[in-house]
C-alpha cells in the first residue's frame, strides 16, 4: 500500500501525520497536505486524540527508570 492509499484509509498515527506534513510542506505537495487534513479530521471524529509530545529528556528518563 503506498502513502496516498494509506492516507485515504486513515492508517497513519497523528505522529506519523506530523512527519508526513513536514515533508509535504518542504515539497509543496498539495495533494498530500489535503489528505493529511482529511485524515486528521477523520481521526478526530472517531474520537482519537494525538499523544502529548514527550520531550527527549522525558524519554531518556523513562528509559533509565525502566531499564
Amino acid at each position: 500500500m503506498n502513502r496516498i492509499e494509506k492516507l485515504k484509509n486513515d492508517v497513519y498515527s497523528f505522529e506519523e501525520l506530523d512527519t508526513l506534513e513536514k515533508n509535504a510542506v518542504k515539497l509543496s505537495d498539495r495533494e498530500t497536505l489535503d489528505l493529511i487534513e482529511k485524515s486528521r479530521a477523520s481521526k478526530a471524529s472517531k474520537g482519537e486524540k494525538p499523544c502529548e509530545n514527550e520531550t527527549a529528556r522525558a524519554k531518556r528518563d523513562r528509559k533509565r527508570r525502566s531499564g
